[in-house]
């Protein structure tokens, strides 16, 4: 019964990790083809999603207690999946080690695309830079000061004097 409910809670796990790594990806498509709305609305389900993943994660360690008291572990066990699949029975045992092993690689994933969009952002950013650079050198010195004033630049016309 509590092996039951483990594995349905790490089903769940996997649910919201498959649809974070299909969110991330795009994201990546989002952000190479410069499409700003979308990115925009991409972050905000992104983050409402990973506050759920976080949730379901932190609620997992009670799940493991249950079932490893269920189990017959001692109290003072560490909780973790390794323990439970130690303890488990033949086909539970192969269900939540698929498990562990599908939450492993969907993390992984999840790190990998969230390293590439922050390079992609990243060089994205250095090209911004760059042609801003580029671009100021062509900048003409201003003519005005801050406060209105006319700077040091020498004014040349046919009705101008010093004297007016």
């Amino acid at each position: 019964m509590e092996i039951d409910r483990l594995i349905g809670h790490l089903n769940g796990e996997i649910r919201l990790c498959k649809e974070l790594v299909s969110l991330l990806q795009k994201e990546t498509e989002a952000i190479v083809s410069r499409d700003y709305r979308a990115l925009y609305e991409i972050v905000g389900q992104k983050e409402h999603l990973v506050t759920r993943v976080n949730a379901l994660s932190e609620a997992r360690a009670g799940f493991i207690r249950a079932a490893l008291s269920f189990l017959g572990a001692p109290a003072e066990q560490e909780p973790s999946l390794a323990a439970v699949i130690e303890k488990a029975g033949s086909p539970a045992k192969q269900d939540i080690e698929n498990c562990r092993s599908t939450l492993q690689t969907l993390a992984s994933s999840v790190k990998e695309l969230n390293s590439l969009n922050a390079r992609v952002i990243e060089n994205s950013l250095e090209n911004v830079k760059k042609t801003l650079g580029f671009l100021g050198n062509f900048l003409q010195p201003s003519v005005y000061k801050p406060g209105g004033k006319l700077d040091e630049f020498a004014l040349k016309g046919s009705r101008l004097s010093k004297g007016a």
